[in-house]
């Protein structure tokens, strides 16, 4: 954590222990302790008596931490929005395959209903991720395992081919996904 780091080198450079730290702002030196070791993080009253003491803001002190929890709450976010959109697929071809057993304009319902919400979810994905300039699928994936960035090398000619060929492919693999259980579970002839 970027707080601990902080706190140590406060320290050193003014000159003081972690008992005169301590001392100065009402806490057991154990406490301080446990901060600059990472067990545990200040309230934010001790944040705010250890920036008076060391006389720098809160956002100096803390910033660094903001952004990594920051990170981490969007990278569990696109985790659980990608683990939804996989679910309503799922649930898209489940609910095609149960026009065997279901009338058909409940099952189409069920089709139509899983399908839009696959959509909504890949559209706040979309919105999500290009909002951290998350562009492509493999900045993604990147962001996930590392909780950064990376800088995008395509042109814009470049990623706006990767998209619609990438649309085209997924709308091809779709259907003949769709036609082949239509065909081979559902009975469908031409």
């Amino acid at each position: 954590m970027y707080v601990t780091t902080q706190l140590i080198h406060l320290r050193k450079q003014f000159g003081l222990t972690q008992t005169d730290v301590a001392n100065k702002i009402h806490v057991s030196r154990q406490t301080v302790s446990h901060w600059e070791n990472g067990r545990t993080y200040p309230d934010i009253q001790s944040l705010q008596l250890l920036c008076d003491l060391y006389g720098v803001s809160l956002d100096d002190l803390v910033n660094g931490d903001i952004q990594s929890m920051r990170g981490k709450l969007l990278k569990r976010g696109i985790q659980w929005q990608i683990f939804g959109i996989l679910i309503c697929v799922l649930f898209t071809y489940l609910s095609l395959i149960s026009m065997r057993w279901l009338p058909a304009g409940i099952a189409m319902m069920l089709v139509a209903t899983f399908a839009t919400l696959g959509v909504v979810l890949s559209i706040t994905l979309i919105t999500k991720t290009r909002s951290f300039e998350l562009n492509t699928y493999r900045q993604i994936l990147q962001y996930l395992k590392t909780g950064e960035v990376a800088p995008n090398q395509t042109s814009t000619k470049q990623r706006t081919v990767v998209i619609i060929f990438s649309a085209l492919l997924g709308a091809v693999i779709g259907l003949i996904l769709t036609l082949l259980i239509g065909i081979y579970l559902l009975g469908w002839s031409f």
